[in-house]
């Protein structure tokens, strides 16, 4: 069998399921948030959008969104932005906005980290 080494000694591969999350970027072709599609997400918005979100204690999601001149209605969010504010973010029209979610102890987190 194969092994793995650790810091305190081997573990046997064998028979294991190894879980996690999907590591790439997945172009959102709905409306909700879940980081089993991906942990970094992307999406142009055809039209005003509401977002739904699957994530739960310890998973988070990078969301590149396009807003162009349409309006996003989020779920319930704290938001935790670098000028103080606890409201959502006032996105950058016709350009790439990033914002992170995650959540701890049950609750969801926001930080929107800026546009080009």
């Amino acid at each position: 069998p194969t092994s793995l080494v650790t810091l305190t000694g081997t573990q046997a591969l064998t028979n294991k399921t190894l879980t996690g999350y999907t590591e790439t970027v997945y172009t959102l072709s709905g409306t909700d948030i879940n980081p089993a599609n991906g942990t970094i997400q992307t999406k142009t918005l055809a039209a005003n959008t509401t977002f739904t979100e699957s994530i739960a204690d310890g998973q988070s999601v990078v969301l590149m969104l396009n807003p162009a001149t349409y309006t996003t209605t989020w779920f319930s969010t704290t938001w935790i932005n670098s000028a103080g504010s606890s409201s959502a973010p006032t996105l950058k029209a016709s350009a790439t906005n990033v914002i992170v979610f995650w959540q701890v102890g049950g609750t969801l987190y926001g930080n929107w980290l800026g546009s080009n």
